[in-house]
């Protein structure tokens, strides 16, 4: 199951960013978006660079696996840029490869 957070300072969007994350990442994970879950917090707190003006994010995606590190980090990125309005040098992503035996979905260990 794959657990995506994001937290940035750009403006709150109503435009189901959580949504359109969970699409794309189902896409680049190639699981589906059943077992898929995203949260996209806004704080106008956080610098990046050294400032409050300067539009980033942190991502954090846990998951099961990864099939293209790479792939993953450009797509998150480049989501970033394009739906929160992030400079592309802002957009600071940590990647966890879940084992198996400690993750649960409905009720139920996977591994």
């Amino acid at each position: 199951m794959p657990f995506l957070t994001i937290k940035t300072n750009a403006a709150k969007a109503n435009d189901k960013l959580a949504e359109k994350a969970a699409d794309i990442l189902s896409q680049v994970l190639q699981k589906p978006l059943k077992v898929i879950a995203v949260s996209v917090e806004y704080n106008k707190q956080m610098a990046f660079d050294g400032s409050e003006g300067k539009i980033g994010a942190w991502i954090e995606l846990a998951s099961i696996g990864f099939k293209d590190k790479a792939k993953t980090v450009q797509v998150l990125t480049d989501w970033a840029v394009d739906n929160l309005g992030a400079e592309k040098d802002l957009v600071c992503i940590r990647l966890d490869d879940l084992n198996k035996t400690n993750v649960a979905h409905g009720g139920c260990l996977l591994g």
